[in-house]
């Protein structure tokens, strides 16, 4: 922060300083975090903060202005702080710090061209960079129309990897907080409700809703069994035909049981149907590694849960939730907003 003051933007990027005040951050995001969940706002503002590395290796992002001011800094005075120099004080200390700090101004002098050219050589990166993130959301675009315009009679269930496995019928702790939130809702429409139990679990709360599958087995025993909220429907897509835009929607089959393209195509049909200020609630089974049986259940999919955020904005889906009450299944609820 010292050298703040002599330091002069340059005019091919934005300049900042990288030595950032961690107290005054901290301040700012405790700050914010008691916000008023109507204040939409506010909390795009909370989501658009970031301090944690993309990389798990711990490499921070590619930062432009960071890299210029460290570059364009030069050469820096040491502080002789090692035990090795500590015959180094005094006035021997300010001679040397003064010496560096002339030839680092000699240095800084005759080298113009070379900053200029790195000056140069960074903002084409930066141009580039930007050129590659509009392809590549242009390419997302493509490939949302090429699902949705993607026609296709089979149906998304895949027997018994398709399945949701539980032990009491009707009973799924991991759904509880979900089920506290979807309680305020006025309808919801639950797909892929798997043999009912989640349907059981909102009939008892008395949470108005409405249910559709596409296996007629099932259909039947969830219409003679639990509930006569169930519609079914030989072709699900395109989901804009049979949905209600007015209503939430819950997918109570976790995605991993899905095969990637059919978590694609899902999103991008709900996207296309929900109304703004809806919500969406799903579920990602999580693989414990703390299980001492050589078994567990098949996960058709991998989901990467720092990437999901990222994607689902892009189908305009923010403000997201952890309604999770459980490690081994991680319950989201994301809002849709006007992209």
């Amino acid at each position: 922060m010292e050298d703040k003051k002599k330091f002069n933007p340059s005019p091919f990027v934005e300049i900042r300083d990288p030595q950032l005040n961690v107290s005054e951050l901290m301040q700012e995001i405790e700050s914010k975090i008691p916000l008023d969940p109507s204040q939409a706002a506010n909390w795009l503002e909370l989501t658009k903060l970031s301090y944690k590395p993309e990389s798990p290796q711990g490499f921070r992002k590619f930062d432009p202005a960071g890299t210029a001011h460290l570059f364009e800094k030069g050469i820096s005075s040491p502080k002789f702080s090692n035990p090795k120099f500590w015959f180094i004080k005094g006035p021997i200390k300010y001679l040397l710090s003064r010496l560096i700090s002339v030839y680092g101004l000699i240095d800084k002098k005759l080298s113009e061209n070379r900053i200029r050219a790195f000056f140069s050589v960074l903002h084409e990166l930066v141009r580039l960079g930007k050129r590659i993130e509009q392809i590549e959301n242009r390419f997302d675009g493509f490939f949302r129309d090429h699902l949705l315009q993607t026609t296709s009679n089979s149906l998304p269930n895949f027997g018994w990897a398709a399945n949701s496995y539980f032990i009491d019928a009707g009973s799924n702790p991991a759904w509880k907080v979900a089920l506290e939130d979807i309680s305020q809702t006025k309808e919801i429409l639950v797909l892929f409700p798997e043999w009912g139990d989640i349907l059981k679990q909102l009939s008892i709360l008395k949470i108005p809703f409405q249910s559709i599958t596409s296996d007629e087995n099932e259909f039947r025993f969830i219409q003679s069994k639990i509930t006569a909220t169930v519609r079914l429907e030989n072709q699900l897509f395109p989901l804009r035909n049979i949905l209600n835009q007015a209503t939430d929607i819950l997918v109570y089959l976790p995605l991993n049981r899905f095969p990637s393209f059919w978590i694609e195509k899902l999103f991008a049909e709900i996207s296309d149907s929900l109304a703004e200020g809806n919500h969406l609630y799903f579920s990602v089974a999580i693989k414990s590694n703390h299980s001492n049986r050589p078994f567990s259940d098949l996960q058709v999919s991998e989901i990467d849960l720092n990437k999901l955020p990222s994607y689902l904005e892009t189908l305009g889906f923010k403000k997201v939730r952890d309604l999770s009450t459980t490690e081994d299944t991680k319950v989201f609820r994301y809002t849709k907003l006007d992209t």
